[in-house]
């Protein structure tokens, strides 16, 4: 008994988590003097870029199966017609040999029989084309760059207390990828109730 089997194939795309937490600054306010705060926010930038099929080369495949580029195909067809002038010119110098030694019972009729009815062709079967695509690709890129957030404070008089919570960038995996392939046999996944 043969069991045909289907393919359950289930998958998901990763995904990418982002936290980010401003920093915290709280001056006391119960200072002589003054003071000047400049603050930059951290920032972080994420870019991708998906992989890429550049080219696709099908002309070994193409002359395997009988159709190639023009110029395989010019020199293909030389050498074959080559060999096949080469093959009749040996063809003819071996009826005339056979003639010139005409005592040995070689007569015009067993030329032309030979001629007219030459051994039958040999079969072979075989798969084409043999040769894959050659695929040139390129690779998908993920680039990020961050940057850190920042306080300046510049006093005048008497110096000042604060409390400061350091901003700061949490990236984690929200979602792991995944693909999932079972080989689930045909009939096999009916519910049966009993």
């Amino acid at each position: 008994m043969t069991l045909i089997y289907d393919l359950d194939i289930n998958f998901a795309f990763g995904q990418i988590g982002i936290n980010t937490y401003k920093g915290y600054l709280d001056p006391d306010m119960n200072i002589q003097g003054r003071f000047k705060l400049k603050k930059t926010d951290p920032d972080i930038s994420i870019s991708s870029t998906q992989p890429q099929i550049i080219d696709i080369d099908l002309s070994q495949c193409r002359a395997e199966i009988g159709s190639p580029s023009p110029d395989t195909a010019a020199r293909m067809w030389h050498d074959d017609a080559k060999q096949y002038v080469l093959n009749y010119i040996g063809q003819k110098a071996a009826g005339g040999d056979a003639l010139g030694a005409i005592e040995r019972g070689v007569s015009i009729a067993d030329i032309v029989s030979a001629e007219s009815f030459p051994d039958p062709p040999e079969f072979n079967v075989d798969l084409v084309p043999k040769s894959r695509p050659k695929i040139t690709f390129e690779t998908g890129h993920v680039k990020q760059s961050a940057q850190y957030g920042q306080i300046q404070v510049d006093l005048e008089g008497e110096a000042l207390t604060f409390c400061y919570e350091r901003a700061h960038v949490n990236i984690f995996m929200k979602k792991n990828p995944y693909i999932d392939i079972k080989a689930v046999p045909k009939g096999k996944n009916i519910d049966k109730i009993v």
